[in-house]
């Protein structure tokens, strides 16, 4: 089928479904966005089942950004989803024009709402409590057959839908996480309207066309992960040969000998988070705790909070995408207690948890893999078919993201002949919507991708600025002293951090440092991270130059250091003086 440009009049939705076309009623505008220069919020009322004509209508709502330059016809409309699955986000459409910078003047956005959230027809039901399993069953039944096309095969025929509405013409999808299942989908099933796709945090899926969760330890990526960061680090390489032994040593410890400031399921949340600079001090706060030393994994442990839990107020809509779209360790026609029994079976077999037992994880996907063993399967509907549009594809992947794995950005980049995968060093999961540094540079390969997609791919981007710990000092001169106390009282500025920086925080081993939030300075107060040696004074980052200065006094004498601050270095050269004595030398970063 050739792609043609199709007015809202005569919009007609077609779905692609095993290589056959079926034709189906235009969809209705229930409020259409007029071609202007403006945002624009519309809805359009849609068939809840695309192969049949007889089913009732329901309504999908839409957001379109036009580019700003109305002169000209537009270079690609991208269609954006941020991931989830869920409702749409009205700060998205902000983000996305911040990303697109100067090519907002050729560019038009638009994102659709998944039916089920928001706008869209949200499902609801009664009594739904994701601890009782029964209610997950009942709330099925209480949507009976219809939820079963709540699903991503019959959202991206509304994604079609509402392009065609809209006037828009090719397509050039950015998808991040699951939003990368989205744009697999489309593509596969509208090949003559899509111009390209750029993934972010790419979402794989089987030969089956279902996304295989469940299959793999989250834990272990993230300890994996955990040995490649410490590799890039002398100190922690030579320090720690097996960093993967060190944590589990760490996790059988809390269950002989009960903490009751640290819970081994607290430390689950740490195992997988590799991709931000607290990571720096993991290994090195792991073995200070089994040594004695426990202040520096207390913190670490507030720093890096627990996974959210899922709650009781999920949206049934999570369930017929979360349970509907992948492929589990267990049938998908079995009863519930069957699949249960298979879960448990597959897990215990490939050790899925470990070093954690079932009950000791916070991983959502392992949690949702569980609750949708109670979701019966109401109908087959694999997300992404067999198609494959020969257009450019670049699948964006960050080095140690544990969501969604680089080697699923590679599997999915080679389905596509023109496909190409990139993976960002020390990037974690959803780099390219990251308002840090680290984000700026995958923001300017979406900038030149959208605007040539056969183009080469000039920049090597890299999150890499710190290099992990081989130890907490105990004892140190006086300069190294300063140094490394000013080093650590920095460490929450990191521009990569993805915690926001506190007012107020309690030093290491005592005292405290104040952060001005206006002038960026941080005041320490008898602030402690050698054990008995306290610093009082302030550190700054000059944002013009990237140093570090600070002004200090400890052991009754004033230090001044300098030094260029979050560099990925084993030994940081630092200038300054000592009670007025200037000095130069470099200090290892530990």
């Amino acid at each position: 089928m050739r792609f043609r440009k199709v007015t809202a009049a005569m919009a007609v939705a077609s779905v692609f479904v095993a290589g056959l076309v079926e034709w189906q009623p235009p969809a209705v505008a229930k409020s259409a966005c007029p071609p202007t220069a403006k945002r624009c919020d519309g809805q359009l009322m849609v068939p809840t089942n695309w192969a049949d004509p007889r089913s009732p209508r329901i309504p999908v709502a839409y957001t379109l950004v036009p580019r700003t330059d109305q002169s000209r016809p537009a270079l690609t409309t991208v269609v954006a989803d941020g991931g989830g699955p869920g409702p749409l986000d009205p700060s998205y459409a902000e983000l996305t024009g911040a990303l697109l910078g100067p090519l907002a003047d050729r560019v038009d956005v638009l994102m659709v709402e998944p039916r089920g959230f928001g706008k869209s027809s949200p499902l609801t039901c009664r009594g739904l409590d994701v601890t009782k399993p029964a209610t997950i069953t009942s709330c099925a039944r209480q949507l009976g057959n219809q939820a079963g096309f709540y699903s991503t095969d019959q959202h991206v025929a509304d994604i079609e839908a509402v392009r065609q509405v809209v006037g828009a013409g090719n397509v050039t999808f950015v998808g991040n996480s699951y939003g990368t299942l989205f744009a697999q989908a489309y593509a596969s099933r509208y090949p003559d309207a899509t111009r390209a796709m750029l993934l972010n945090s790419v979402v794989a899926t089987g030969t089956d066309g279902y996304q295989p969760s469940g299959f793999r330890n989250p834990y272990r990526m993230g300890l994996s992960a955990l040995t490649q960061a410490c590799a890039r680090s002398s100190a922690c390489r030579t320090t720690f040969r097996n960093p993967t032994a060190l944590w589990a040593a760490l996790v059988q410890r809390l269950r002989t000998i009960r903490d009751p400031r640290l819970s081994v399921s607290s430390t689950a949340a740490l195992a997988s988070a590799v991709s931000v600079p607290d990571a720096s001090e993991k290994l090195a706060a792991v073995s200070a705790y089994l040594h004695g030393d426990r202040a520096p994994l207390y913190r670490l442990a507030t720093r890096v909070k627990a996974a959210p839990t899922l709650g009781n107020s999920l949206s049934p809509a999570l369930f017929t995408y979360n349970c509907g779209d992948p492929r589990f360790p267990y049938d998908r026609n079995a009863t519930a207690d069957q699949r249960i029994r298979q879960l448990d079976a597959f897990t215990a077999k490939n050790r899925i948890f470990w070093p954690y037992a079932r009950a000791e994880s916070t991983d959502p996907t392992l949690l949702w893999t569980r609750l949708c063993a109670y979701w019966p399967t109401q109908r087959q509907s694999p997300p992404v078919s067999a198609g494959r549009p020969d257009v450019p594809v670049l699948a964006m992947s960050g080095q140690f993201d544990t969501v969604t794995a680089p080697a699923d950005a590679a599997t999915v980049a080679s389905r596509f002949p023109r496909g190409r995968a990139v993976t960002t060093p020390f990037g974690g999961h959803g780099l390219l919507l990251s308002m840090t540094p680290a984000g700026a540079c995958p923001q300017s390969v979406l900038r030149g991708f959208l605007a040539e997609p056969d183009a080469g791919i000039e920049v090597p981007c890299t999150a890499e600025n710190y290099r992990l710990l081989g130890g907490f000092p105990r004892a140190a001169s006086t300069i190294v002293a300063a140094y490394q106390t000013a080093l650590d009282a920095i460490g929450p500025l990191n521009p990569n951090a993805s915690l926001p920086v506190t007012a107020r925080e309690p030093g290491l081993r005592g005292g405290h440092r104040d952060h001005d939030e206006k002038t960026g300075q941080l005041t320490l107060t008898g602030f402690g991270y050698l054990p008995g040696t306290t610093v009082d004074g302030t550190v700054r980052i000059d944002p013009s130059t990237g140093m570090a200065i600070a002004d200090l006094t400890l052991r009754s004498q004033h230090v001044s250091l300098s030094w260029k601050a979050f560099q990925a270095e084993d030994l940081t050269t630092v200038t300054g003086t000592v009670d007025g004595r200037p000095f130069t030398t470099r200090i290892p970063g530990h």
